[in-house]
């Protein structure tokens, strides 16, 4: 199992590298860096990924039934542009938006398989954005996953009123994220 710490900017080359921690109690615990370049008009300056992730977390992306599509919202630049960056490292497509209405705008415009919503945001609550989301005729059969800092049962009971397929409180096990993701829409 691998837990993200973060990401990591050498200003001097334009590149960032993702580390991911695998404790392994025989070895003590191991930081794999996975290396991420920056893409040059990309909203934000999201990376890509340019190096493998670790051997088998590289295994475990090739195995999943494919590369998604994924819109990431949240209002916190930081928090989404980690996000979007650890996907790209573990082989999906991302693109973030920052408000709501953006983010509307981008589902009904793009094809996403996926949307990884944050709850909290201003003007429209993730549940919202989630419920008006799938109204559109693109998002037919994509994943909904909740990624929030609101973990409590009744917060959990919303998100899948809402429509959610998973809901992950930050910060997210970068495992069951990756899982969910290759997994798709629960059966």
């Amino acid at each position: 199992m691998y837990d993200f710490i973060g990401i990591f900017e050498d200003l001097q080359d334009g590149t960032a590298r993702a580390e991911l921690i695998h404790p392994d109690e025989s070895m003590g615990v191991g930081v794999a860096p996975a290396p991420v370049k920056r893409v040059a008009g990309r909203p934000g300056g999201l990376a890509a990924a340019t190096a493998s992730a670790p051997a088998d977390r590289t295994a475990d992306a090739a195995a999943a039934p494919g590369v998604r599509r994924v819109l990431v919202v949240d209002d916190n630049v930081d928090a989404a542009q980690t996000v979007a960056m650890l996907l790209e490292v573990l082989g999906h497509e991302t693109a973030v938006e920052y408000d709501p209405l953006q983010a509307l705008a981008s589902a009904r415009d793009g094809s996403f398989d996926a949307f990884v919503l944050d709850i909290g945001l201003p003007g429209m609550d993730g549940h919202e954005l989630a419920r008006q989301i799938r109204t559109l005729p693109g998002a037919a059969g994509a994943l909904f996953i909740a990624l929030t800092g609101y973990g409590q049962q009744q917060d959990r009971d919303a998100s899948r009123a809402a429509g959610f397929h998973y809901h992950f409180v930050k910060p997210a096990n970068v495992d069951a994220l990756a899982q969910a993701l290759a997994g798709g829409v629960p059966g």
